[in-house]
């Protein structure tokens, strides 16, 4: 068994990808972005909501990545945190490179402009934290459809884009993984005969350690479906990445890494879900529930400067999401 690494500072984590530590409510270490160099353009992994893009263009400017060669920007799906500064974040890069397009799938395309329902229920939880949301023009889109083939070898995979880096090519795979919301997808890169990188997004929980392969679920309102969820868990659980990135936060290093973390996730769930079944038999009321399980998530988390606020509310989202799921909860 391989020595638990996690990677959690901003920089490379390897020869062409960046960690960005995104600060999501002046917070550090709890939302991460990842940029990809190549020699004929730059890709961008998600961007955090429209608050977030000063700290991402701050970290473009200050590791001297040329806004003019940012070709793609490629979402994991349409949730303000991970992607509601899309729209700022596009409409500031057009203005260096015309051509720079949004790679996603038709869903997240209409979502990003279907987006006031979401937003206000996000105000609720998160008040003015959550940012802005703006219609973003259809012209700016590249749509591809997510691949559902996963499989370690890679001969076997369909790719959606290449890129060159030193004259070597990498072949980036967007792969369907639905369940956090329906229109979640995971993101690979492939050099030669691995997947050096793959972008989990909110797919396998989320990651609030930076020493133990433990998780917290991403079981959020409204859309979260849990059948769908495990199921792209475990087509996950196929791949054979040498790193993994979570957006919910930093790298996973190491093959036998990412196997263990993927299979503690699995195994939680389970058990998270069957908590929330048996403290709402105890008392159906939210807050109950919630009460009940704090203390237990509370475990499973590095708390740091503001976050214990925060984490308060992650915690009533996902298991009011849970609870939707379950059929306890309509809205």
């Amino acid at each position: 068994m391989e020595v638990p690494q996690i990677l959690s500072n901003s920089g490379k984590i390897n020869e062409y990808i960046h960690l960005v530590d995104l600060h999501e409510y002046g917070i550090p270490k709890i939302l991460s972005a990842y940029v990809g160099e190549f020699d004929n353009g730059t890709i961008i992994m998600d961007c955090g909501s429209s608050l977030d893009i000063p700290n991402l263009l701050k970290y473009l400017k200050e590791n001297q990545i040329s806004l003019s060669q940012i070709t793609y920007l490629i979402t994991t799906h349409h949730h303000f945190d991970h992607n509601g500064g899309m729209w700022k974040l596009y409409n500031h890069i057009r203005k260096y490179n015309p051509k720079v397009r949004i790679l996603t799938n038709s869903l997240t395309k209409n979502l990003f402009n279907d987006y006031q329902t979401h937003l206000e229920r996000a105000k609720r939880t998160y008040g003015n934290m959550v940012g802005t949301m703006k219609p973003i023009e259809d012209k700016a889109f590249e749509l591809i459809q997510p691949s559902k083939i996963f499989d370690e070898n890679i001969n076997n995979l369909e790719f959606h884009k290449e890129f060159l880096l030193k004259g070597e090519q990498v072949q980036l795979v967007i792969f369907a993984t639905p369940g956090h919301t329906p229109d979640h997808q995971s993101l690979g890169l492939v050099r030669g005969n691995q997947m050096d990188f793959l972008f989990l997004g909110e797919a396998i929980g989320t990651l609030y350690h930076t020493s133990k392969l433990i998780t917290t679920p991403t079981s959020m309102p409204t859309f979260f479906n849990y059948s769908q969820y495990i199921s792209s868990v475990q087509n996950l659980e196929k791949l054979a990445p040498q790193q993994a990135g979570f957006a919910h936060f930093g790298v996973v290093k190491g093959q036998e890494n990412i196997k263990q973390i993927i299979r503690e996730h699995k195994e939680f769930m389970k058990e998270f879900r069957a908590l929330v079944v048996q403290y709402y038999k105890e008392n159906p009321k939210t807050k109950y529930v919630v009460n009940k399980l704090l203390p237990y998530m509370t475990k499973r988390v590095e708390l740091r400067g503001k976050m214990e606020d925060t984490f308060k509310a992650i915690v009533l989202g996902v298991v009011y999401g849970m609870m939707m799921d379950l059929g306890y909860r309509k809205e």
